[in-house]
């Protein structure tokens, strides 16, 4: 992953951390501010979840939006 010069505009955290626990993994996306690793007007949420079960929907739904099917497309007999 490549420095951001004055942090990232977005940010998802995908992890089972909780903030009580002190762990690294439990800090808010709010802490990543004061490292400058996001943007202090970033869009950022934290989802409390098992990330082999939650990535793969981010990604996909984001792959969705975009997504235009081919209009009447038809295979030969």
């Amino acid at each position: 992953m490549y420095p951001q010069r004055n942090g990232a505009d977005y940010a998802v955290y995908i992890n089972t951390g909780q903030e009580f626990d002190g762990s690294d993994a439990g800090a808010r996306p709010d802490e990543a501010v004061s490292w400058g690793k996001i943007r202090m007007d970033a869009k950022s949420v934290k989802v409390y979840a098992d990330a082999s079960l939650v990535f793969p929907l981010v990604v996909a739904e984001t792959f969705a939006k975009t997504f235009k099917p081919k209009d009447n497309v038809t295979s030969k007999p």
